[in-house]
């Protein structure tokens, strides 16, 4: 008697993932590597037609996986697909770039921004906060995208909880475009807020810095005492 047991989404993963044991993950597809991903974001359906869909959509297997959140979002990824596809990705450039990670220290702001430029461009509009430990090795440095400073600040601070942080720096790279005398309205709005919730947490601010156009811009002087 059949039990449909080998048939429908749960019959097909449990091939696949058989296949990946015994002739390994390079034997498969692009949308095959895609849809062996979506297992974790999706877990009782069908992710091969929506893998499909994705690599038709945006032409290739890396430009999926080097798509942003939001053009993720747009071709219907739901939250958790996004999460998942956004981690491929973000591996490759740490194992490309090992050196730049954990083994770092800040020791002053010349330290941060020789960091910075060996990094890839992210959103110029966007924020990367660089979490320390007690003597300024990097835990982690995170983008942190266009927000309200209200949401960005309690995105951040809970992020250096979980951490374990002591300590942040904040940089945002404006590319060519110079940065006004003082920093924005926004961007110091911003800068107060983190440096006086932080506080509240224990946590020190060293400083917020908008660089570009060659000149760079601290904020540290304007924070509250």
């Amino acid at each position: 008697m059949n039990t449909g047991r080998g048939t429908g989404p749960g019959g097909h993963r449990a091939r696949m993932r058989r296949r990946i044991r015994t002739a390994g993950a390079h034997s498969l597809a692009d949308y095959e590597l895609l849809e062996v991903l979506l297992f974790a974001a999706v877990p009782r359906r069908d992710t091969k037609p929506q893998a499909k869909a994705l690599v038709a959509g945006f032409g290739s297997l890396e430009a999926v996986l080097d798509a942003s959140p939001a053009a993720l979002r747009a071709a219907g990824l739901g939250p958790r697909g996004v999460a998942v596809l956004g981690c491929p990705a973000q591996v490759a450039r740490r194992l490309a770039h090992p050196d730049l990670r954990g083994q770092v220290i800040f020791a002053d702001m010349a330290a941060v921004l020789a960091y910075c430029d060996r990094l890839p461009a992210h959103d110029p509009d966007g924020w990367r906060l660089f979490h320390l430990d007690s003597v300024r090795h990097v835990l982690a440095d995170e983008a942190v995208g266009t927000a309200p400073p209200a949401d960005m600040c309690r995105a951040v601070l809970s992020r250096a909880l979980e951490l374990h942080a002591v300590s942040l720096v904040a940089v945002r790279d404006m590319g060519q475009q110079r940065p006004p005398d003082g920093g924005s309205a926004a961007d110091l709005r911003f800068a107060r807020m983190l440096h006086t919730h932080a506080r509240l947490l224990g946590l020190v601010m060293h400083d917020c810095v908008v660089r570009g156009g060659g000149t760079c811009v601290s904020m540290r002087a304007m924070l509250p005492e």
